[in-house]
């Protein structure tokens, strides 16, 4: 039996620009993201026949077919002809429905890896083309570094500079629904849709601190204030700059150096009471 071990990353939005709604009931968004290092665990195995999509440490994720890795699995099985069954087995370490892609993550990863365990040989455009059928973050994870987004995220610019940064990422233990926050997003002044305005090089942390935005963060601060009393945390005991990721909850703060990001990550974790999940990362340099 064939098996095949992978990290899968999470990712951050350093900005989140919400443009306008469009006809088919999505938003045109234009983001800055990065993967970083805290990431799930994935193994493949090849088997008789069959798809066997399984997570063992997260009851919130679900197995079988209403798994968006199982989507991802029988769609690119169909270009194999390789007459053999995946199971596939999650370990999660990045919390589910946090802002961080943790799903879009795993369907990108299981995406990437049978392309090369089954020697399908697909390009990495046509990869991202099946992956936006199943979520408009998995292009994304299948781009391979940092990144400006465009339209739902699908249209990608590599970002050629960025620093390396340590981050404590704050989950907190709230359910935040990503279609109902862009239901109540309002817009607040205009956006232009133009891509120029983006930097395509970041040489210092203070350059991406002084870009940080997340036109969602307000909207769902609003419903739950413990964002709100998150980012306050992380900036009075240190942080660059601080900020919600994707719809939240999560809120994490860039830190001058990796020794202050562990020492705030211990404090914050004792401060939380089973309230919040604490992380100490990093991010993935272009």
């Amino acid at each position: 039996m064939q098996t095949l071990k992978l990290k899968s990353p999470g990712k951050i939005n350093l900005r989140l620009d919400v443009l306008g709604k469009r006809a088919d009931g999505y938003h045109d968004v234009r983001m800055l993201n990065s993967t970083i290092s805290l990431s799930d665990d994935i193994e493949i195995n090849l088997v008789e026949k069959g798809i066997k999509v399984e997570c063992e440490n997260d009851p919130h994720v679900p197995s079988g077919e209403d798994n968006i890795v199982y989507k991802a699995t029988k769609e690119i099985m169909a270009y194999s002809n390789k007459n053999v069954g995946i199971e596939i087995k999650i370990k999660k370490n990045i919390p589910s429905a946090a802002g961080m892609g943790g799903g879009s993550s795993n369907a990108a990863t299981v995406i990437l890896g049978l392309n090369h365990l089954l020697k399908i040989q697909l390009s990495r455009e046509k990869l991202i083309k099946i992956g936006l059928r199943f979520g408009s973050d998995i292009p994304f994870f299948l781009f391979g570094s940092p990144a400006i987004a465009t339209g739902i995220g699908e249209n990608l610019t590599k970002v050629k500079r960025f620093p390396r940064m340590p981050f404590v990422i704050v989950s907190p233990n709230v359910n935040v629904a990503t279609q109902g926050i862009y239901e109540k997003y309002e817009p607040n002044g205009s956006k232009p849709d133009l891509l120029e305005e983006f930097p395509r090089e970041f040489p210092t942390k203070k350059s991406v601190v002084k870009f940080l935005n997340n036109d969602l963060e307000y909207v769902t601060s609003k419903q739950f204030p413990i964002v709100n009393e998150i980012k306050e945390l992380l900036l009075k005991n240190g942080a660059l700059g601080a900020q919600m990721t994707g719809s939240g909850p999560s809120v994490f703060g860039i830190f001058a150096d990796r020794e202050k990001a562990e020492k705030v990550g211990k404090k914050l974790t004792g401060l939380g009471e089973g309230k919040w999940r604490v992380f100490v990362t990093e991010n993935s340099e272009s």
